[in-house]
């Protein structure tokens, strides 16, 4: 039979016991599992390069300069700095709170080796850079992350390896042309096919081609408008002209004649003086703007080359968009009267 005191002594036992095992799994050793960031040695304001690669094949590099962030290989295009710094911000706040792993059989797991990742990320500013390794998620707005050299795989908070897209398009002002469609006045298209000039008169539009008996034909011109006021590039690709760029036998060019508001000078009276001036009164004034695009040749891949001449930059576009200029025809533009065509 056993003694009341063998029973107290068997259960201090086995306190004892759950308290080593608890100690053990929550401290993990107070020193090996420091709290620090992921990126060490490196702060937002000091960062001065960031490289994002998703594969050997696919890496975008940004620089900080005077004037902010910049696409070095692309001539110092300007990139949206809210969107590097925030980025930036949520980077390093990575820390290695959270320890998922330390063997690195689950590196193709995690998706966080040195030559399988979601990405990498490689960090320089002043004396100091390092290279962190992101991979999947372990749940909304996590990501599993990996320092360069090392084993230990944390789970990061408040990021997304998606969120780190080397689609340029996605860190720039990627309106390379943005004008209101309602200012745009005239539209001339030259192509393989002829010159074509379309003209607005308010709110309608003539074929300047038109012949005796000849009707406009108008399906054309909503989509022929929509793209000579706003296109969107895929990819900036530099400010100096490439042989490969085609540009040199311009085979396709839209002009495009617009207005641009103005300050009334009654405004502008109204701001030197500080008096209130009716807004329904002033009559709106606009300058005369002329902007000319020339598409140039195909690249790898099926985007074309487009040159504005309001921008310092060449670009690459959708090749939709070329083909709504390219493919222009006078068929497109004319029609004839019902009774004509009907053969009557």
């Amino acid at each position: 039979m056993i003694s009341r005191s063998n029973v107290l002594l068997a259960s201090l036992l086995i306190a004892q016991i759950v308290l080593l095992a608890f100690s053990v799994v929550t401290s993990g050793g107070a020193e090996s599992r420091a709290i620090e960031p992921l990126v060490a040695g490196i702060s937002a304001s000091e960062t001065e390069r960031m490289t994002i690669t998703t594969s050997p094949d696919d890496a975008v590099t940004f620089m900080r300069k005077a004037g902010g962030w910049v696409l070095p290989d692309a001539d110092d295009f300007p990139v949206d700095g809210e969107k590097m710094d925030e980025l930036l911000d949520k980077l390093l706040a990575l820390d290695t709170r959270r320890l998922v792993a330390s063997n690195p059989v689950n590196f193709a797991r995690l998706e966080v080796k040195s030559d399988d990742y979601r990405r990498r990320i490689e960090l320089s500013g002043g004396n100091a850079s390092a290279i962190i390794y992101l991979g999947g998620s372990g749940g909304v707005d996590t990501v599993y992350a990996r320092r360069a050299g090392e084993n230990q795989v944390y789970l990061g908070r408040g990021l997304n390896s998606w969120e780190l897209s080397t689609q340029i398009a996605t860190w720039v002002d990627a309106n390379y042309v943005n004008i209101a469609q309602a200012d745009v006045r005239q539209i001339r298209v030259r192509n393989a096919q002829g010159d074509f000039t379309l003209l607005r008169d308010d709110e309608s539009w003539t074929y300047t081609d038109l012949r005796e008996g000849e009707l406009l034909e108008d399906t054309k011109i909503p989509g022929i408008l929509r793209n000579a006021a706003s296109i969107r590039l895929v990819e900036p690709l530099g400010a100096s002209a490439m042989d490969d760029y085609g540009l040199a036998e311009e085979s396709v060019s839209v002009e495009v004649r617009y207005r641009q508001l103005l300050e009334t000078a009654a405004n502008e009276e109204a701001g030197s003086t500080d008096e209130v001036v009716d807004d329904q009164a002033a009559e709106p004034q606009y300058s005369e703007e002329m902007l000319t695009l020339a598409f140039g040749a195909a690249l790898e891949g099926g985007d074309i080359v487009l040159k504005s001449s309001q921008s310092d930059y060449f670009v690459s576009v959708r090749e939709t968009t070329y083909q709504v200029f390219a493919e222009l025809s006078r068929d497109d533009l004319v029609k004839l009267p019902e009774s004509d065509a009907g053969g009557e």
